[in-house]
């Protein structure tokens, strides 16, 4: 069955028929976007289409190849009619045989399909950031590219003076909005930080006391997110009811951005208080391991998708499990937390993509600040304060703990400079900015060894270790009066 043009239209011929029109149009593959892992065999993800219509007109498409595109075609230009749905698959089989001919002079280029926001090495060796739908600042492609669009958000930007304001609001506000901001810029390069083996542990988890400002931190700082189509609303923002599907979905498909998890309070209702405790550690834990998320794409592939982006909870309480409380970065707000009018999601949004369009340009030293800091931390140094044994203590036993907060000080460290490569930031600027950071790194390891204190005086009772130090050594260690229970249990004669 043979299938060739004339006048833009194109025909089938069995050699038993008369030649049959099944379009109106002729389609040319301009350039075929390949992913960066597939190989020279692989289905590309999106094609490059060229439509010549019967009346010489051009529209140029951009479509995801799929089984059904020449119904996409359609959909997406009402005037290219498909004559016969049954020759769809006709049309499906002209394309996978322009494809066969990527590459050759005269025909279809290959181009490089990139996914979304992140940081990709080309086949070159070549590194490409990718942010907000655009490669960033001055990196220049030498082949074809297209990035993945998406459809149901977009990063809202301030475009006035970005960096100045960041710097007067964050010596404005509380130390608590510094640690945020942070927080946000290390998400939005969190796949660098896995590919260079120092993969972000934990989760920003902001507690304190009722209306303290918990949840209008978190809106104000990491809301940037907006719906396509209301302008405010925030996209990645998930209540306390949610399922664990839909969180998993939402961190998964939003690499880079940073999800909320909103509202975990406390409840008269025992099921429902902990159904929100069963979610957030759950949660936390998944977006802490970079969980892995399984789905049918729309070639009909497993896709896997890793959970790359960040996650903020707010809470009214601590999750009570060791596991949780070391992937825990904690924002704690011990009285009600006023923002200036200027912290607005549009100021992080613009603030994120000059951050983007620094790490970009400075790559190779980036990636050199990120071992200098991250290979031997040494968080405790900077703790000078009451309480730095037992801060010290506890990071050199809880490993994670000092790691996360190394990636934190790696992502402030290039933020200041950052803000030096755009405007004079002084001496006196730049100290006021190394203070809040410290402070908000002191609250929350006070916040932490708290915690941790809790639970070691909640585990004598139940802990049989620690009874049977007590049973045997009785002059070190008071009897538990769990004792006798245990007796029972164990048929344990005591001495």
């Amino acid at each position: 069955m043979e299938i060739y043009n004339i006048d833009y239209n194109l025909y089938v011929q069995d050699g038993e028929h008369e030649p049959r029109q099944m379009t109106n149009f002729t389609l040319v593959i301009e350039t075929a976007y390949y992913p960066l892992e597939g190989s020279q065999d692989d289905i590309p993800a999106y094609l490059g289409i060229q439509l010549i219509l019967e009346d010489g007109s051009v529209r140029s498409l951009t479509l995801p190849m799929t089984s059904n595109l020449a119904r996409t075609i359609v959909a997406e230009e009402p005037r290219a009619v498909l004559l016969k749905t049954g020759y769809a698959p006709l049309v499906q089989k002209y394309i996978v045989d322009q494809l066969s001919k990527t590459g050759r002079p005269g025909e279809c280029q290959r181009g490089v399909y990139l996914p979304g926001n992140g940081t990709y090495r080309l086949a070159d060796g070549q590194h490409v950031t990718v942010w907000n739908g655009r490669v960033a600042c001055s990196t220049k492609l030498e082949v074809p590219y297209m990035i993945r669009p998406n459809n149901s958000y977009h990063i809202a930007k301030h475009t006035e003076n970005p960096i100045p304001t960041l710097v007067n609001a964050l010596q404005e506000n509380d130390a608590a909005l510094v640690q945020s901001v942070i927080y946000a810029l290390l998400v939005s390069r969190r796949d660098v930080l896995t590919a260079e083996q120092h993969p972000l542990q934990g989760g920003l988890y902001i507690t304190g006391v009722q209306s303290s400002g918990k949840t209008t931190l978190a809106r104000r700082v990491f809301g940037y997110t907006e719906r396509i189509g209301t302008p405010g609303k925030a996209a990645l923002v998930l209540e306390a009811v949610s399922t664990e599907a839909s969180v998993r979905d939402t961190l998964s498909e939003n690499p880079g951005c940073v999800v909320i998890i909103d509202d975990l309070a406390k409840s008269s209702t025992r099921s429902i208080e902990a159904h929100r405790r069963k979610l957030g550690g759950a949660m936390l834990r998944l977006a802490a391991n970079e969980g892995d998320s399984t789905k049918k794409g729309k070639t009909g592939k497993t896709d896997h998708r890793d959970c790359t982006a960040g996650i903020v909870l707010t809470a009214e309480f601590v999750l009570d499990g060791v596991s949780e409380l070391t992937r825990s970065i904690f924002v704690y707000l011990e009285k009600k937390l006023n923002l200036t009018d200027d912290v607005c999601p549009a100021l992080i949004g613009a603030v994120l993509e000059e951050f983007a369009d620094w790490f970009a340009d400075n790559y190779d030293h980036a990636i050199e600040l990120l071992h200098k800091i991250a290979d031997s931390p040494n968080i405790p140094i900077n703790l000078r304060a009451d309480g730095a044994d037992e801060f010290t203590e506890l990071l050199t036993r809880e490993r994670r703990i000092q790691d996360n907060l190394a990636l934190l000080q790696w992502a402030f460290v290039g933020m200041v400079e950052m803000i030096k490569a755009r405007m004079e930031l002084s001496s006196s600027d730049e100290h006021a900015l190394n203070e809040k950071f410290w402070e908000a790194v002191h609250r929350s390891v006070h916040k932490q060894v708290t915690e941790f204190r809790k639970i070691q005086s909640q585990l004598k009772e139940g802990n049989i270790a620690f009874l049977f130090c007590e049973a045997i050594d009785s002059d070190e260690f008071d009897l538990c009066r769990k004792k006798t229970n245990l007796s029972k249990r164990n048929v344990i004669i005591w001495k």
